[in-house]
């Protein structure tokens, strides 16, 4: 069957780059590109892909506009084979003394409720495919001890990444699989709230003496959405140049 590919978040650096590598190796293949703010950079997909790409737009930090989206999805497009959960808040610094709860409660709404809706709406009728996909991008936060002043980003990503075991348990049985990666820092406009000096010191760090951009992410996504996958579930990579395993 034609492969049918909600990528949410896709007005992203690193949606925009899934995007655009899953079209071009896979002319059968479609995208849903959900967007909240980010539409032009989405109709710049639609005036090279065409009707291959179609724009959602919701705002993830408002469950009834997420549950209005998939039921568009639901009636426009139908039901899609695969699902790859991308939006967050941009990355931020902050001591636990100083714990911000709207803005935690917000980025658990983006992150993991607005996810939960997906599950609940798509989830049950992709089991029915021969193979379905569901990938979460969680982060190296999970892999071991975090880096200080990032409270809040870690507890939303340990969240993530129960709901996406927790999914992968319920549908082990079926064609549906449910993974994710762990990418350490990637350079993208995600940071541009956390300052230069914060990121170059994170590059220096890393064994590979630099950070992740998208093409090092991307490629591990593309596999864990391909039929060489099918016997992955409940699987977290890390992609992280050697600083996590």
């Amino acid at each position: 069957m034609p492969e049918l590919v909600l990528i949410t978040g896709a007005s992203s650096d690193l949606g925009i780059a899934l995007a655009r590598q899953l079209l071009e190796k896979n002319e059968e293949m479609s995208i849903i590109a959900h967007s909240y703010k980010g539409g032009a950079r989405i109709e710049a997909l639609v005036a090279e892909f065409g009707v291959r790409v179609q724009l959602v737009e919701a705002d993830f930090s408002d469950i009834a506009s997420v549950e209005m989206m998939s039921d568009e999805i639901g009636d426009s497009f139908g039901i899609p084979t695969h699902i790859v959960h991308l939006p967050a808040l941009r990355l931020g610094y902050e001591r636990l003394a100083k714990f911000n709860l709207e803005r935690f409660r917000k980025d658990m709404t983006i992150q993991v409720e607005a996810a939960v809706v997906l599950l609940k709406k798509f989830a049950p009728k992709m089991a029915k495919f021969p193979a379905a996909r569901v990938v979460f991008v969680v982060s190296s936060v999970t892999r071991s001890l975090p880096p200080k002043f990032m409270s809040m980003y870690t507890v939303v990503k340990y969240a993530q990444l129960g709901l996406m075991r927790a999914a992968a348990a319920e549908y082990a049985a079926t064609g549906l699989t449910v993974n994710a990666v762990s990418p350490s820092m990637i350079e993208t406009q995600f940071l541009e709230e956390i300052g230069e000096v914060a990121v170059r010191l994170s590059a220096a760090a890393n064994p590979k003496g630099r950070n992740a951009m998208p093409a090092d992410v991307i490629g591990m996504v593309e596999f864990l959405l391909s039929p060489a996958a099918s016997y992955m579930t409940g699987v977290d990579v890390a992609i992280t140049g050697g600083s996590h395993t």
